[in-house]
């Protein structure tokens, strides 16, 4: 049974390169127009621009994008208590951006985020107790967290508490609710959710079996090219499950699959390739075969 990694939570603030780098040096250019106010502002103390600036510094939005500038004003922030600043710094120290990297930094900073009801670091912290990442491993409570920020209408939370579930980690298993979980977080687009709650279908894990609604499920994941999606989509259209056979869409969908290497994709488009020769070679055959019984 696949099931949701719960490791999915930390996100990587900075798209750019410099993961792990802590960059300390100030800017070479002058800030100028709005982005010279902000920074005015935020040295007078004021958290909305602090944040504001730190943003700006991340992304690099009409100004040098510097990672140790927007650490050093998430920062700035987060000591006065901004939400979004404290989880973006758990974030900056959980992925050494913009400063050294550091779990116990990222575990102080997202429970204090997480204690204002910010769903994002209650997720992350969660995922830090998972696997004990700068505190001592707790599934239960990640467990809480997870149901905390899913019942405020996270997705992320909702998928990774439908994971807990399932497996019974950090609580009584409990498959149905799995399925529940799993179908908020699908129905607000989540794929890995669309995908687990297509298998449970399929299976009949926490609700009974129902090949159509499986392949509805499989389908939506597939669409957003997740892989092992794309690849039991492939064995529906191939095997007749949920679908009608139809070779043609069986091997587009796992030449998807397999161009992004995921594993027994290639073989499954070997056998697909040898279906598809025979098809093709019978049909040739009855053609001839048609053709000869004209003449007469």
């Amino acid at each position: 049974m696949w099931f949701w990694g719960v490791l999915y939570g930390i996100g990587k603030l900075f798209p750019g390169p410099g993961r792990n780098k802590a960059n300390t040096q100030r800017p070479i250019a002058a800030l100028k127009g709005e982005h010279a106010l902000m920074l005015a502002a935020a040295r007078r103390g004021e958290v909305s621009a602090q944040y504001a600036l730190a943003v700006c510094y991340a992304e690099g939005r009409e100004m040098e994008q510097d990672y140790g500038e927007a650490a050093h004003w998430f920062a700035k922030a987060a000591e006065q208590g901004d939400a979004n600043a404290q989880y973006s710094l758990g974030i900056c120290h959980a992925n050494g951006q913009g400063v050294g990297q550091d779990f116990e930094e990222a575990v102080k900073w997202f429970r204090r985020a997480a204690q204002q009801e910010h769903a994002g670091a209650q997720v992350s912290l969660g995922v830090c107790l998972q696997r004990g990442d700068g505190v001592w491993d707790s599934a239960g409570e990640a467990a809480r967290w997870f149901r905390h920020a899913a019942e405020r209408g996270d997705a992320t939370a909702q998928v990774s508490l439908a994971a807990c579930l399932q497996s019974g980690t950090g609580v009584r298993q409990n498959l149905a609710e799995a399925v529940e979980w799993y179908r908020k977080a699908a129905e607000q687009g989540v794929r890995e959710a669309a995908f687990n709650l297509g298998k449970c279908y399929q299976d009949g894990n926490g609700t009974k079996p129902d090949e159509a609604e499986a392949f509805r499920w499989l389908m939506a994941a597939a669409e957003k090219k997740l892989p092992q999606a794309e690849y039991e989509v492939a064995l529906c259209h191939h095997h007749g499950r949920g679908t009608a056979v139809d070779l043609v869409e069986a091997h587009q969908w796992i030449g998807r699959a397999a161009g992004r290497g995921y594993p027994g994709a290639a073989a499954e488009k070997e056998a697909l390739d040898l279906a598809l020769a025979e098809k093709e070679a019978a049909k040739r055959e009855t053609e001839v075969v048609s053709a000869k019984e004209s003449d007469f």
